[in-house]
Order: C-alpha cells, then structure tokens, then sequence
C-alpha cells in the first residue's frame, strides 16, 4: 500500500511540474499539435496513365478516319505505330496539392512526337534530350554544317528522352487535370 501511494505522488509530480513551471512547453504542445493536423489535411494526389494507339477506322459513309483506340493487357504495336500516353491525376485530399509535377519518361523503343503534347492550361511542358537530368522549354543542339560552322538548332524528336509538366496553379481537393504526348514506335 506505501508503495502504491509514494508511485502516486511521484508520477503526479512529473506530470505536474512541467505543466505549472514551464510556459514553452504549451507552445510545444501546441506546435505539435499543428503538425499532427498538418499531417492529417494534407493532398491526396493520384495518378492514372493510359495508353492509346491511333487506328483507322471507316464510318458509316465509307470515309476513313483516324480514332484513338485504348490498349490494355497485352497488346501488339507495330513500327511506325503511333501511340498517346495520357496520365490523369487527381486530389482526393483534404487540402489542395500545391507545385504539381508530372515527369514521363519516353520509352527507348519509342519516338517522341514533338507539339504533341495537350494538358490542362495551366500545364506548362519541359522536354529533356539528356535522360532527365535537365529540362527546357525548347531542347537545342549543336549541328556542324556543311562549310564546319556550329549552330544551334532544334533537338530533332529521337532526342527527346522525357517530357514534363509543371502545374502553376494548385490542384484543389477534388479537382482532376489530364496531360497527354504521343509517341512513334521505332
């Protein structure tokens, strides 16, 4: 029984002192308290890709035109088949989803199909020609011409290693955006 009661007032004393003598401790309570919320409301971001392959189809008027048919599974892409790559990403967050970044590798097997990117306007594309290390609106490179002199010009597609999108805005919670690039079988 003594040692029951001596437990007592030593753990009440513990818990006591701190809260009674020391100011800073509530405001560490309180900070912790703030990260623990901050941990709770935080964004959700999900990312879907797709991959479609253009076909040509005849309508009913016997006019051939091009449509984007999904692939899924296994299935059989031919060279000089062209296909799109779609990634879909949405917030299922409390709060919104701030500096979104979308990075696509282009596959080896594959060429880059340059202005072919579409995404949401505020999606601003960035290439690479380096395997990613850096990104640029505008990929150049250096060419000598036939008379020896160096320029810079355009990456040609083959180069194209990854595209990028940088969102400006924020992706609110339970908002969707979508960006989109096709590619060449090789």
């Amino acid at each position: 029984m003594k040692r029951k009661f001596l437990f007592g007032l030593g753990l009440a004393a513990v818990i006591a002192a701190p809260v009674a003598v020391s100011t800073p401790v509530f405001a560490n309570l309180k900070e912790a308290g703030a990260a623990i919320a901050q941990q709770l409301l935080r964004p959700e971001v999900k990312l879907e890709m797709g991959v479609e392959k253009q076909v040509a189809v005849v309508d009913e008027n016997g006019v051939e035109k091009m449509e984007w048919q999904a692939l899924e599974g296994e299935a059989t892409v031919l060279p000089g088949d062209v296909l799109r790559y779609v990634v879909e990403s949405s917030n299922g967050g409390d709060i919104a989803a701030k500096n979104l970044v979308i990075e696509q590798p282009i596959p080896a097997e594959m060429t880059y199909v340059i202005d072919s990117q579409k995404g949401n306007s505020e999606a601003t594309a960035v290439y690479s020609i380096d395997g990613g290390e850096t990104f640029v609106a505008e990929p150049m490179v250096e060419v000598t011409l036939e008379d020896g002199t160096k320029e810079m010009q355009p990456a040609p597609a083959e180069d194209y290693t990854h595209v990028k999108w940088n969102f400006s805005n924020e992706l609110a919670s339970e908002m969707a955006v979508s960006v989109s690039h096709e590619v060449t079988v090789k």
